[in-house]
């Protein structure tokens, strides 16, 4: 990177970090043309500071919708293991489907993330999971069967039928 898109890199940053709406909201018309997968976390904590704009959260879930990038696979994988993101779980996973990029390698974070989440992360989950094309790693899916196994036996959750559900999905894919 030059010292000229470093100074345009930094100064976008800290523009979505301003207290100033307008400032914020300028960054992030920004941030499609000049920003790459480094801005996916700075994203997602001015969403969740900016939980009283509509407006701004809006705009940030509609930039996450358009990641085109595979680089962005390792910054949501990052993003839904951070506890800082509880509260954006089914953001982040529905980021994968509706971009088009699917977590082949991660199969078992979206489902750990089913499994502590709630309804909607489920869901968004059995969503991205459903959409993958690419052959799976056996041994994967099989932990994550296992894991699916131990949190249905443990309690029932409001989610209990999206995890059956899940585990149905993961034994198909499993049995292919």
């Amino acid at each position: 990177m030059s010292k000229t898109t470093t100074k345009k890199t930094d100064a976008l940053l800290s523009d979505l970090f301003s207290p100033k709406e307008d400032t914020v909201l300028k960054a992030l018309q920004k941030v499609p043309e000049q920003g790459n997968s480094k801005f996916i976390i700075p994203l997602l904590k001015t969403f969740k500071e900016w939980d009283e704009s509509e407006l701004i959260r809006a705009k940030v879930e509609s930039i996450l919708k358009q990641l085109k990038s595979d680089s962005a696979v390792t910054e949501l994988i990052t993003a839904l293991d951070d506890p800082d993101f509880e509260d954006q779980r089914a953001l982040i996973i529905s980021a994968f489907w509706n971009s088009g990029i699917f977590p082949e390698n991660d199969v078992d974070v979206l489902v750990r993330q089913a499994i502590r989440g709630d309804y909607m992360v489920a869901l968004e989950a059995i969503t991205v999971i459903e959409n993958i094309e690419a052959e799976l790693d056996h041994d994967m899916i099989q932990d994550a069967i296992f894991d699916l196994d131990e949190a249905l036996e443990s309690e029932e959750a409001e989610h209990t039928p999206l995890l059956v559900e899940l585990k149905k999905l993961l034994t198909q894919l499993y049995n292919i």
